[in-house]
């Protein structure tokens, strides 16, 4: 398919419905062989080393003969760098012919930024003025014209005939990428429809117990990272977060290889904690620079350990039929040197909040409750938790940090306290909960009562380190308390962490 092909089909999906689309797709006997590379572009995870309308803005700009001073203001006016296109657009002077691979294919498999702009920035000023508007909202996703996952995997299945059910399977032990390219190959789906090492699974996650009846697995819940841990039968070994993100790199010193015996391939799930040298628990903001730092020095200044608690296949073996109780005798029978959950089973109410005190006292964000013949779900919210309520707190600002980008001119975030006789003790920083109201009306009231400026704020929870220092999980912006000038006692605080 020739990227005018595609750029037209993008125009004409403007005015079409969700389902219109659908239709379209499924009807159109022009995709031939491109099909693949042509639903790759409809997603909203094109991946093309990062570049964003931020970093290609400024090369775009001086391509069109448009000065960069006032330029954002400029694609605010008209609601974005595509429909700047649409109207600053210039025909190229030698318009290639770049067919959908030939445009794209290039900047997904870029080393670096400079690279695949490079790339891009060639083939944009070689392409026509529509071919320069598609072009660029899907590679800096800004396509706004419903095109999504959601198209992307109705017209998949209605297109090739997919079953409904087995498309819905598939999808529960892998990306859409990997269905995508497999179908488009010829293959169908039938070898997709069970967990397969390398193709990450959507985890089976929990919702709010209301209710403490019934006999279950009491797994304490780590504040930690999500992850998945894949080793195949090469020995290729991978790890992925909650949302399919590959961080394998990351986390390379937690020897996924050596789990196991040496030809074992498997799926297992579980935690990544921050720890200290002696193995204690860290609080969760201490695996910060594990998951954005830029090099191997600074990822590996905090330790990690990983928590296993579940498994979804074993040398062939799909353990995520089992009942939990029998995954969990499958991981200590296979994998003996692996760290497992702290679990215990529990029956009734007066069991079950003996062991969320326990939880909490011993440092732990409450528990996960799962039946103890429960199968593995993917992708279903089917565990219970047990967590603390959230918590609300009036806190003084002790300090404010002016925003960037769209908080540009007002304060973005603002350092917390409660009160200590005389003294204020901080716990920690909030930037969450603001509309753009309150961040123009907050940053008024704080600059006029620097001293007296009470906010009520939601939390998850309230933490403690092994210092003794308290701080918020999840702190979200409520209301400015104008009608209060001293902030929540620290007693009152300490009487809700116990």
């Amino acid at each position: 398919m020739l990227m005018s092909d595609f750029a037209e089909k993008m125009e004409s999906y403007r005015n079409m419905t969700p389902t219109q689309i659908i239709n379209s797709i499924v009807a159109d006997d022009d995709l031939s062989k491109d099909w693949a590379m042509f639903y790759h572009t409809l997603t909203d995870k094109f991946s093309s080393v990062g570049l964003g309308a931020k970093n290609l803005l400024p090369h775009i700009a001086d391509e069109l003969g448009l000065e960069e001073e006032g330029l954002q203001d400029l694609v605010d006016d008209f609601g974005g760098v595509p429909e700047l296109l649409e109207e600053f657009g210039t025909v190229a002077a030698n318009i290639r012919s770049y067919t959908l691979y030939d445009a794209f294919h290039p900047l997904a498999i870029a080393e670096d930024i400079v690279t695949a702009r490079q790339l891009f920035m060639e083939r944009f000023r070689n392409m026509n003025a529509l071919e320069k508007k598609w072009y660029t909202a899907v590679v800096i996703n800004q396509k706004r014209n419903g095109a999504g996952d959601n198209v992307t995997k109705k017209s998949l299945q209605k297109k090739y005939l997919i079953p409904a059910n087995d498309f819905k399977t598939a999808l529960k032990f892998n990306n859409l990428n990997t269905i995508i390219d497999e179908v488009c190959l010829g293959n169908g789906v039938g070898e997709l429809m069970i967990p397969e090492p390398g193709n990450y699974v959507q985890p089976q996650l929990a919702k709010t117990a209301k209710s403490l009846t019934g006999t279950y697995y009491a797994d304490v819940k780590y504040d930690g990272i999500r992850a998945q841990f894949h080793r195949d039968e090469n020995g290729n070994v991978y790890i992925f977060n909650r949302k399919g993100v590959d961080i394998t790199e990351k986390f390379a010193d937690l020897n996924v290889e050596s789990w196991g015996e040496e030809f074992d391939e498997f799926i297992l799930d579980g935690e990544i904690i921050p720890v200290d040298e002696e193995g204690n628990v860290l609080e969760f903001k201490e695996i910060m620079p594990r998951i954005h730092g830029k090099t191997e020095e600074v990822r590996n200044r905090v330790a990690v350990k990983a928590i296993i608690f579940d498994i979804l296949t074993y040398n062939k073996q799909d353990t995520y039929n089992f009942g939990y109780g029998n995954r969990l005798d499958t991981i200590r029978m296979h994998f003996p040197n692996v760290n497992i959950t702290d679990t215990e089973i529990v029956t009734g109410e007066e069991e079950i909040k003996k062991a969320y005190n326990k939880a909490i006292k011993d440092g732990f964000e409450g528990l996960v409750l799962k039946g103890v013949e429960q199968i593995y779900e993917p992708g279903k919210r089917s565990w219970l938790k047990h967590k603390p309520a959230l918590v609300d707190l009036d806190c003084i600002v002790i300090n404010a940090t002016m925003g960037t980008g769209k908080r540009a001119g007002y304060y973005g975030s603002y350092e917390l306290g409660v009160r200590i006789g005389d003294n204020l003790i901080s716990v920690g920083s909030i930037g969450s909960g603001f509309t753009d109201e309150d961040l123009v009306s907050v940053h008024n009231y704080y600059d006029n009562n620097q001293q007296t400026t009470i906010m009520e704020v939601h939390a998850d929870i309230i933490t403690q380190d092994r210092e003794g220092n308290i701080g918020l999980r999840f702190p979200r912006f409520i209301r400015l308390r104008t009608d209060k000038e001293t902030p929540t006692e620290f007693k009152s605080v300490k009487e809700m962490l116990n």
